[in-house]
């Protein structure tokens, strides 16, 4: 896979991760890299330092699978310092528009990821259901409210980044939920070094001990893994869900006030954009069974 085509993964991931209710895991997943990812954090550790004992640090970065690894990070990073700002004014100004994007980009990911899984069985299909049910639980805890500290910007990233590489768990709706999401986000915008770095290394912490964790999920069962992982991805649907009551987060239906005084240039609106989703989506997959 060239480098240009790894940066743009990672630029999907970034933008995915700073969104609440959308998962950069659920885009690795989609397009190709996810066990690849898994792969080269594992490697992060007893083998990358016996490789630069036996062969130097070039053989170590090899090991570690270092190129991939850092243009995929770098498009991540990129993603999230300069689209933060317009994702957070799109949700300001154009929610609907945003989330219905999102959503279209969420549903279309279902069935090709549900594909991969090998002869499903009825084991498989209460795995999906009760991801699905764990994906739609975390949507409905209310969020909390706390002051951003180091501290608490280590622990947020060790547990954010987990939500983050797993498919379907949005990593910024975990930090809704625990009350640091803006704060977060006005520490990049701040250049707060102390908090960014805190967080940063929370991440890396979350991100080393949980990978390898996840890894040795899917080389036991494979399936059982892709089944939960469509599950949480099919839950979430209801936090990207375009349609929500003025006053609450709850689902609007057809047959509901606000639905029915929405303009026919809104609903469609909603539509066009669900379907650039789903448009991002079949493309993404198309490249990926080229390469």
């Amino acid at each position: 896979m060239k480098a240009f085509d790894v940066l743009i993964r990672g630029l999907a991931m970034g933008a995915a991760d700073v969104v609440p209710g959308v998962s950069g895991g659920t885009v690795a997943l989609l397009t190709g890299i996810y066990q690849r990812l898994l792969d080269a954090i594992h490697a992060i550790g007893p083998q990358a330092v016996v490789a630069w004992k036996n062969h130097g640090a070039k053989a170590a970065w090899k090991t570690i699978d270092g190129p991939f690894l850092l243009t995929l990070f770098a498009g991540i990073g990129l993603s999230i310092v300069s689209l933060s700002k317009l994702v957070l004014w799109g949700l300001d100004q154009h929610p609907m528009l945003v989330w219905s994007g999102f959503f279209g980009l969420v549903l279309a990911s279902l069935p090709l990821i549900w594909r991969k899984v090998k002869q499903p069985t009825l084991a498989h299909r209460i795995c999906l259901y009760a991801g699905i049910a764990i994906g739609a639980g975390l949507t409905f805890i209310s969020p909390a409210s706390q002051e951003l500290t180091a501290t608490l910007a280590f622990s947020s990233g060790f547990i954010a980044i987990c939500a983050m590489i797993l498919p379907g768990i949005s990593g910024s709706f975990i930090l809704i939920l625990l009350g640091v999401y803006e704060s977060i986000l006005t520490a990049i915008h701040d250049r707060d070094l102390l908090l960014i770095a805190s967080f940063s290394a929370g991440a890396l912490a979350g991100l080393l001990s949980f990978a390898r964790f996840l890894r040795w999920c899917f080389q036991q069962a494979p399936n059982v893994m892709l089944s939960l992982m469509t599950g949480f991805i099919a839950g979430s649907l209801i936090k990207v869900y375009p349609y929500h009551g003025l006053d609450s987060n709850l689902p609007l239906w057809p047959n509901h006030a606000d639905f029915d005084s929405m303009s026919w240039e809104q609903h469609a609106g909603v539509f066009v954009a669900a379907l650039v989703g789903i448009g991002i989506v079949a493309l993404l997959n198309s490249q990926t069974k080229q390469q």
